[in-house]
């Protein structure tokens, strides 16, 4: 049996104790939770990094390529360890090669998917046990998996020659299509609950529409935020509460947003100076983190019902990194976000990495490595 996981290179992660201020201007800080902030390594541009999670335990999973890495080849399926241990190297099935984790459970079984010649296949596996295929549905030739849930459910989308569909495999790996939407001409499932609801999009005539998929029941396509025309739903928590962004019809200017498990939607603003955001992560308390542009250039942000849309890097110390993008937040409030030493030749401030199969995030214009951080409350 094949090893799912293998060290690869990388640094050893650096943990360091932030306080997170709470700051405008002239006016007196405002003491907010302490965090660790943990290194989890660093990722070349030369293969565009993707990094999901964090689970409960602060394991993450993504692809990319070490920096520094000696050895060649393509991008590399990668196990984040929260602890801060380098990254492991998840290999891939037989025949397959370029893997990509997109998602992980609490019990740290990962989904992903996998090169096979001129198509690409989804697989499952976990840092303990071997790797399974996730094969697509009857007469299609490709699969992608984006996310599994605790009992191991996981879903994706399954292509052929009548397009993309999505699908949810069982915790056997059988796959099964999910309920159609009227009038799409496909769709994918990007992430699924404990309880089984289902996030995604449709693709329609005039684009992408976000849509939700109920356990049990059929698709349940969510509002759009008012002027826009398309979007996609990215993740959904424990209470039906999906997250993602809705666009105009151009689909060039996106907006945060969250849905009700009944459909409705809330606008999650923006950064000041800003006109870009989008959500990538909530978790069962409604805490959503993602990606945002401001009058500072792109930057990771945090937001709740409280506080609103905060900018990730107003709420830790000045140091040598800027926080681009948060991709996933769990019930503990961990979050992992990417981020770049400006010194090491990002240009202007954009964004980094994490450009995966989802096409998330605004232009990417940074030179330098990617650096991936677990980001973790201390309790009082």
């Amino acid at each position: 049996m094949r090893r799912p996981a293998s060290p690869a290179p990388g640094p050893w992660a650096r943990t360091l104790l932030v306080s997170l201020l709470l700051s405008a201007g002239a006016v007196a800080a405002t003491a907010a939770p302490l965090y660790t902030l943990v290194d989890l390594g660093s990722l070349t541009q030369a293969q565009v990094p993707v990094v999901r999670g964090p689970n409960s335990q602060g394991h993450a999973g993504g692809s990319g390529r070490p920096d520094g890495a000696r050895d060649g080849g393509g991008r590399r399926g990668l196990v984040f360890d929260g602890g801060g241990l380098s990254a492991q190297q998840v290999e891939g099935l037989a025949g397959l090669d370029d893997p990509a984790v997109f998602g992980m459970n609490d019990s740290g079984a990962f989904v992903g998917s996998a090169n096979a010649g001129s198509t690409v296949r989804a697989f499952a596996g976990s840092r303990t046990g071997g790797l399974r295929e996730l094969p697509p549905l009857s007469g299609d030739n490709a699969s992608v998996a984006f996310g599994i849930n605790g009992p191991g459910e996981a879903v994706g989308f399954s292509s052929g020659a009548s397009g993309e569909r999505a699908v949810l495999w069982d915790a056997s790996g059988r796959p099964g299509a999910l309920p159609s939407v009227a009038g799409a001409l496909g769709s994918r499932a990007h992430d699924i609950s404990s309880r089984g609801d289902v996030a995604g999009a449709a693709v329609a005539a005039a684009g992408k529409l976000p849509v939700l998929w109920p356990r049990g029941l059929p698709a349940l396509p969510l509002q759009l935020i008012p002027g826009d025309a398309n979007g996609e739903a990215s993740a959904v928590n424990g209470r039906g509460e999906a997250a993602g962004y809705t666009a105009n019809a151009a689909g060039t200017i996106r907006h945060a947003a969250l849905w009700a498990a009944t459909g409705e939607v809330t606008s999650l603003g923006a950064l000041p100076g800003g006109e870009f955001s989008e959500a990538l992560g909530v978790n069962d308390a409604g805490a959503v983190v993602g990606t945002a542009t401001g009058s500072a250039g792109v930057r990771a942000f945090l937001w709740t019902r409280a506080g609103g849309m905060q900018d990730l890097n107003s709420l830790v110390p000045p140091a040598r990194m800027v926080l681009t993008k948060a991709t996933g937040i769990n019930n503990a409030g961990a979050i992992v976000a990417l981020g770049h030493d400006p010194a090491a030749g990002a240009a202007g401030g954009h964004a980094q990495g994490d450009d995966d199969a989802h096409g998330h995030g605004p232009a990417q214009h940074s030179h330098g490595p990617v650096r991936v951080f677990l980001l973790r409350p201390v309790r009082p």
